[in-house]
């Protein structure tokens, strides 16, 4: 049986291990990063890591933030918002066996839930290596240029081809 937990400190070997079987090398982040971001969010409920079986399946972080408060790549310094708006999609990656059960797209609607049930505007994420039409599907659209130059400066840090994407929220 499927289970969605809250991730915590102790669940972050699992996440870096599903990190480096989804992602390329130059998107990998840090214990540490990964570790700053549960801090920052504790008690918020809005990081995810799927187990099914005692096998991590997939894991969805998301960030609740101020306007424009996006961590970069690797950021290990972020801060908890102040009066959020947005929920940040940080990072989603599901293995082979997630994938099968559309385990994804569940992830993310377990993030635009609790978005809602914060009272946040929006959605927003960066698209990496060619996801856009995954995030389109879903109901993303590439944010509107032109980005301030802090935020298109962390975009930067996702590399060439990287996109901002946002789904506004409306209330259930």
């Amino acid at each position: 049986m499927l289970q969605l937990k809250v991730i915590d400190a102790a669940d972050v070997p699992a996440v870096l291990a599903l990190q480096a079987a989804c992602y390329a090398p130059a998107f990998h982040e840090s214990a540490e990063a990964f570790e700053a971001k549960v801090r920052a969010t504790r008690g918020l409920h809005c990081s995810f890591l799927a187990v099914q079986g005692g096998e991590a399946l997939g894991y969805i972080v998301s960030l609740p933030v101020d306007e424009g408060q996006l961590p970069g790549l690797d950021a290990l310094d972020w801060q908890a918002a102040r009066a959020p708006r947005t929920m940040y999609l940080h990072d989603l990656a599901v293995s082979p066996a997630g994938r099968e059960q559309r385990l994804g797209h569940k992830l993310v609607e377990q993030v635009l839930r609790r978005a809602r049930d914060m009272g946040l505007a929006q959605v927003a994420l960066v698209a990496v290596q060619g996801s856009q039409a995954y995030w389109q599907r879903l109901g993303f659209a590439q944010a509107p240029a032109p980005l301030s130059e802090g935020l298109q400066q962390k975009l930067d840090s996702f590399g060439p081809g990287a996109c901002l994407m946002q789904r506004t929220l409306v209330a259930a």
